[in-house]
């Protein structure tokens, strides 16, 4: 029962932290499913595989394996959302009169002491008529930038809706 209790923590530490995410979402019950999980207390990295879903107030992410990694103090360090049958996906409402954002990748990086999102493969963002598709897309949650680096074999397409709301 105490290793229940922990493992929810851990868990809720973990995903609360997801800082672009609507601000009333960290205030939501946090629900998390898996075909099966491992938690490793000892190396700070908890696995979860198999149909994983996340779900926290507005925001959701769907992906087929998820790993997070901690550091000594147990402050999170990352979570890697990997999309291996489908896409990973991460959706949510960034904040009061936003639009939902959705993001699709074969990978997808939360770096929450860093503030960035690293999307890779098989990129794409959208958001109210507006959209950017890649193979490789890093956004700065805190400083609202979104970069999609050179690649050989690649280019970054920017779809700006005309019609959408601006922010």
């Amino acid at each position: 029962m105490i290793h229940n209790k922990i493992s929810f923590l851990i868990i809720l530490l973990v995903f609360s932290n997801l800082s672009f995410a609507h601000p009333k979402d960290r205030e939501q019950p946090l629900k998390i499913t898996a075909d099966s999980s491992i938690f490793n207390y000892k190396t700070g990295v908890d696995i979860y595989k198999g149909n994983v879903k996340v779900n926290q107030g507005t925001t959701n992410v769907s992906a087929d394996k998820i790993i997070t990694k901690k550091d000594s103090t147990h402050k999170l360090t990352s979570i890697i959302a990997y999309g291996y049958n489908d896409l990973a996906n991460f959706s949510t409402i960034p904040g009061d009169n936003k639009e939902l954002l959705n993001a699709k990748s074969k990978i997808i990086k939360f770096y929450p002491k860093e503030s960035k999102i690293v999307l890779e493969k098989q990129v794409t963002v959208s958001q109210d008529g507006n959209s950017i598709t890649g193979t490789h897309i890093i956004y700065n949650i805190e400083q609202q930038i979104v970069t999609a680096p050179y690649t050989k074999n690649n280019r970054a397409t920017i779809i700006i809706d005309p019609k959408a709301k601006k922010s």
